[in-house]
């Protein structure tokens, strides 16, 4: 870990300059008729996550500014691109009644609060105000503005889908059962949370202003997107049936208010990328293709990603772990194209060695499918 990098004492220039250089390269990539090059994106593995970062805005904003500096030390295509006004998972779910649960040295938790549907079938969309986390946010992206006189971008918090909101909420069990059978039920809980979604993320936005970094959480960033990042994690449990009916509807409106969207979800999404691919504005997707579980316990198999989206136009940006560049052959194709998030990484040193091992690969798995056609 970097110690004792401020506000004060960050290098803004240096960030902005190759934060910039980035963004060229990135409009390049995205243009390209074919993919010549993967642009890898090595994230220094500092833990953000605790209890007692999460909580004291001070020490998460310090980590933050860690994550950025140690970024652009290491060998990289990309810098870690905002500081992010992170405050949970549940942060939606608090909207309507949830309360937070900081156990020691965890993120904060939320358990449900209803148990029947006629609990939530007239259910409203709930004001803004109510929710101490939501106002912690955007007093967090205020004071982050405040004390970086604007000099950094900043994304929006971690937005959770209206189906894995409604999860957080609803006694578990009930939900996933209900879902399958009688998805009518929920429709109006449903489309209360996505209005609470468009209209907090709105907010946000207009706090954050001219830096805003799009599409945000988990994502590749870039003035080019317009679409806002969700997670939508539940997919994995999710037939195609249940997923067309109780979460494609509502991403879909938060992509058509916005302009677009990125998906993230953990796991194994195999059988619902082509639901995924029924979005209009769909921009780009998040998973891990990794074997080793420090990076997902349950990966899509690279093979699925790039039958899935290869051709598709959507940007994916795919987690391996350091140890696992004999997955891009399964991975690359001309036709696809993809960033790769390499985990594991401890060091500067270890960013060079794996950042040269990473692009030889991605060479010779390109080189050889050009030498095949």
């Amino acid at each position: 870990m970097i110690a004792n990098i401020t506000a004060q004492s960050f290098d803004y220039e240096k960030f902005n300059a190759i934060l910039e250089q980035q963004n060229r390269f990135i409009a390049d990539w995205m243009q390209s008729e074919h993919v010549d090059d993967v642009p890898l994106w090595i994230v220094p593995n500092l833990d953000l996550w605790t209890f007692d970062t999460c909580r004291r805005r001070e020490e998460f904003l310090q980590r933050n500014l860690e994550l950025l500096h140690t970024s652009i030390e290491w060998k990289s295509d990309l810098v870690f691109p905002h500081l992010q006004p992170w405050y949970g998972v549940g942060i939606y779910a608090t909207a309507f009644g949830a309360h937070y649960i900081w156990d020691e040295n965890y993120c904060p938790q939320v358990r449900p609060i209803f148990s029947r549907t006629e609990e939530i079938e007239h259910i409203e969309k709930p004001a803004i105000e109510t929710s101490e986390p939501m106002r912690e946010v955007l007093e967090r992206i205020e004071w982050y503005r405040e004390v970086t006189h604007d000099q950094l971008p900043i994304c929006l918090t971690d937005t959770q889908s209206p189906h894995d909101t409604a999860s957080l909420l609803m006694e578990t069990n009930t939900f996933f059962a209900e879902c399958s059978c009688c998805h009518e039920k929920y429709e109006n809980f449903l489309q209360a949370i996505t209005d609470i979604i468009i209209e907090f993320s709105e907010k946000q936005m207009e706090a954050i202003g001219p830096r805003l970094s799009l599409p945000g959480h988990q994502m590749l960033c870039h003035p080019r997107f317009q679409g806002i990042s969700v997670s939508d994690d539940n997919m994995v449990m999710l037939s195609p049936r249940t997923y067309q009916a109780t979460s494609l509807p509502y991403l879909q409106k938060i992509a058509a208010n916005f302009g677009g969207i990125a998906v993230h979800s953990c796991g194994n999404v195999t059988h619902n990328i082509p639901n995924l691919l029924k979005i209009e504005g769909l921009e780009q997707v998040e998973h891990a293709a990794c074997v080793i579980n420090k990076s997902d316990p349950t990966p899509t198999p690279p093979e699925n990603i790039q039958a899935g989206y290869g051709r598709s136009g959507v940007i994916a940006k795919i987690r391996l772990h350091k140890s696992e560049a004999c997955l891009l052959k399964k991975l690359l194709t001309k036709d696809f194209k993809c960033v790769v998030q390499i985990t594991g990484v401890e060091s500067k040193a270890e960013s060079e060695a794996v950042y040269r091992e990473f692009k030889e690969a991605v060479s010779i798995v390109l080189e050889a499918q050009k030498r095949s056609v």
